[in-house]
């Protein structure tokens, strides 16, 4: 297990790499977006991890998108501080709503987050002021750190870079430990967690949060790098990409998402050239990969091990 851990580090971090060594700026361009999507998949798969499927976290990422832009455009804060209500804002609804919204299971906590993310894209639609409305937000400030602007592709995946591998330690941080044999019981045996003591609601809301911080901080970076945003690209198939992301990598490993997202975001660049079918390639290549790897590639090379 250790080998295959170390294995799918060293080849991560070469792939991460690796746009400094081809230099092209199209190689740049799908490099940061593969890190924002894989900060996307992240947030889900913390969630999946207690055995939630969380299918608000495209509204999640929406909240931080639009609290940056706004707060960075219209009020002039810095972008640290757009970055950080990116993430506070999510975290702090998702530990409100949490109380109510939690306390259910299975197929209806993921109906319950499906109404509460499209409910969140509908209110960036219905507010014309000051989200902007179908049109939604343009010209959107350049991230800008410690007064030096992120201008360049190479700069802002730097930027990109040290957030995911900060969400990654943060995720390891909560799923090892103490703190790890909590979360795997409130999957498996909430009861027996709950007889231990152990506040499994509490828990529960404190990983919800953590998981819509993490969406948070990926839609301040998509804002800010694209300095435009929109409803449409914070609905439920972008969640569903996100959970793509992880059942393609592997449910049962944090850098699963990351495989996952090095995987299917270039893969619509491969169809390119065959625009009528590119919507059917992609999707028959979901369809072998998840046939054929159902346990993602992670799984893959642990049953190799």
């Amino acid at each position: 297990m250790r080998i295959v851990n170390i294995v799918l580090t060293i080849l991560i971090v070469g792939l991460a790499l690796s746009p400094f060594l081809i230099g092209e700026r199209f190689t740049w361009h799908i490099a940061i977006l593969i890190g924002i999507k894989a900060l996307l998949a992240l947030s889900l798969h913390l969630m999946l991890r207690i055995g939630q499927l969380s299918l608000a976290q495209a509204g999640f990422m929406g909240m931080g998108a639009y609290a940056s832009a706004l707060l960075t455009r219209d009020v002039g804060v810095p972008f640290l501080l757009g970055l950080g209500a990116a993430i506070a804002i999510p975290a702090l609804i998702a530990w409100v709503i949490g109380a109510v919204i939690l306390k259910v299971r299975g197929v209806h906590f993921a109906l319950l987050t499906f109404v509460m993310g499209e409910a969140i894209v509908l209110v960036f639609v219905e507010f014309v002021f000051p989200f902007g409305g179908n049109n939604g937000l343009m010209s959107i400030p350049t991230a800008s750190i410690f007064g030096m602007t992120l201008r360049s592709r190479e700069s802002f995946y730097i930027l990109v870079l040290a957030v995911v591998a900060l969400s990654l330690l943060v995720l390891r941080i909560m799923l090892h430990g103490q703190s790890g044999h909590i979360l795997r019981g409130l999957d498996s045996n909430e009861p027996l967690v709950q007889s231990l003591g152990i506040d499994a609601l509490a828990w529960r809301r404190f990983v919800f949060a953590a998981s819509a911080g993490i969406a948070g901080a990926s839609g301040s970076l998509y804002a800010h790098y694209l300095s435009y945003i929109s409803p449409e690209a914070f609905n439920i198939t972008t969640t569903i990409n996100a959970l793509v992301m992880n059942v393609v990598g592997g449910v049962g490993a944090v850098v699963g998402p990351i495989v996952g997202a090095i995987i299917l975001v270039p893969l619509p660049e491969l169809f390119r050239t065959a625009i009528a079918w590119q919507q059917f390639l992609y999707g028959l290549s979901l369809i072998l990969l998840m046939v054929f790897l159902p346990r993602g590639l992670v799984g893959l090379l642990r049953r190799l091990k």
